[in-house]
């Protein structure tokens, strides 16, 4: 059987905006991929949630060839500075066609085949880059600390668990009863998956459904005890070879390396992380991933994460996947200007593997990104707010930013 592409093809078509959904039960939101900024789910009519007026709308542009607003911009500019971006790296993925779109290659109301869940906000970690509304010790911080305003930056908890997060999480597994089949990925997320309260429940639930053409996909940040993820892998094994699912990816996040990693990452120990991930390393049979959220911060040590997996590479396949942070505007590479971090991406470039599609497409986003950090002017604002956030999280955490980011401290200190 041929392959089927995504049939819409005006310049601004997105598959991703017909076939994915992302759901936060904790919050009760939905969005059609991580630009989008989300909107609120329903209760009553919680099956409506791949098609809310705002995604229906959304797509109605998209088949004139205009661009929605509330994220999609992320997209446009990265195409307008002549970068490839996740609208374009989509639409080379076959067969995640919504059925609908076989029978009315324009009809706008559909069923998502990628559907993607925050469970809940449990989580084992602090990253700079992140919020209440994903981690659980953020929202501890920010009660412990009480709220933060100053230049600009302002740190208080603004996640609020949905009222009827109960009832919301009832109707999803109810949706999954009925539309399960129909998936054909299935991505869980956090917080920390592993330590979610529901994660048991969607262990049991793929244990006791079949979907021999789903791919079931966990991003994790690894920070469990060795002997309890050898048993979850081993979960995940059967669950493969019993045929319930067609594959298990492991999606592991790390940014970039090192000390800045553990402050950018707070929580992580790199010697940890390695042990688990090179556990995964072995597992042949596991579709193993790294997910990076990409900050200022981390720029420098990007390339030691690059070596590190190039040097599991020789063993065996590993998806290097992406992101620029773009919920905290200093936080952005690009508040430093243009060519600031030039010579890093250039030796990031020159050791990203090339020789097959998935590196290809890798390698030209990460051209895209040096593309549209370089479209922006340096800003002394941004650069401000970013110390004055720098020194807060050091008060809070007990870290010495100076100290980890030596390097930062000259472009920092001159800023008032």
């Amino acid at each position: 059987m041929s392959d089927k592409f995504f049939p819409i093809k005006t310049d601004t078509a997105c598959q991703l905006k017909w076939t994915w959904s992302t759901i936060s039960l904790y919050r009760g939101t939905t969005s059609s991929c991580h630009r989008v900024s989300p909107t609120i789910i329903d209760a009553d009519n919680f099956e409506s949630f791949h098609n809310t007026e705002k995604k229906l709308q959304d797509r109605r542009l998209m088949l004139d060839g205009k661009w929605p607003s509330g994220g999609c911009e992320y997209c446009q500019t990265i195409e307008k500075s002549g970068g490839q971006s996740d609208r374009q790296f989509h639409l080379q993925i076959p067969n995640l066609v919504p059925a609908e779109l076989e029978i009315n290659s324009t009809e706008i109301s559909v069923t998502p085949r990628i559907l993607e869940v925050y469970l809940d906000n449990v989580c084992n970690m602090k990253c700079v880059y992140c919020w209440d509304g994903y981690s659980s010790r953020i929202q501890q911080e920010n009660i412990k600390f009480g709220n933060f305003t100053s230049n600009g930056v302002e740190i208080k908890n603004t996640g609020v668990q949905h009222p009827m997060h109960t009832e919301l999480s009832t109707a999803f597994w109810s949706w999954m009863e009925k539309n399960f089949s129909s998936l054909r990925r299935f991505h869980l997320l956090g917080g920390e998956p592993f330590f979610q309260p529901q994660f048991e429940t969607c262990l049991k639930f793929l244990e006791t459904h079949n979907n021999p053409d789903l791919e079931f996909n966990i991003i994790s940040n690894l920070k469990l005890p060795i002997i309890k993820f050898q048993n979850y892998i081993n979960r995940f094994r059967n669950l493969v070879t019993s045929r319930r699912i067609k594959r298990f990816d492991l999606t592991c996040s790390i940014d970039c390396w090192g000390q800045e990693q553990e402050y950018i990452r707070h929580g992580i120990d790199m010697q940890h992380w390695k042990q688990n991930f090179e556990y995964v390393v072995e597992q042949k049979w596991v579709t193993l991933n790294i997910n990076q959220t990409i900050t200022g911060l981390g720029m420098k040590s990007m390339p030691d994460l690059i070596d590190y997996i190039n040097h599991h590479r020789t063993t065996r396949r590993i998806g290097h996947y992406f992101m620029a942070c773009v919920n905290i505007s200093y936080l952005h590479p690009s508040i430093f200007g243009s060519g600031f971090f030039d010579k890093d991406f250039e030796r990031m470039l020159s050791v990203m593997p090339t020789d097959t599609w998935q590196h290809q497409q890798a390698h030209n986003m990460m051209q895209g990104l040096q593309s549209e950090f370089n479209s922006h002017q340096r800003s002394s604002q941004e650069l401000l707010k970013l110390k004055t956030f720098l020194d807060e999280i050091d008060r809070r955490r007990n870290l010495n930013w100076r100290h980890t980011f030596p390097w930062l401290e000259k472009e920092l200190d001159y800023v008032v």
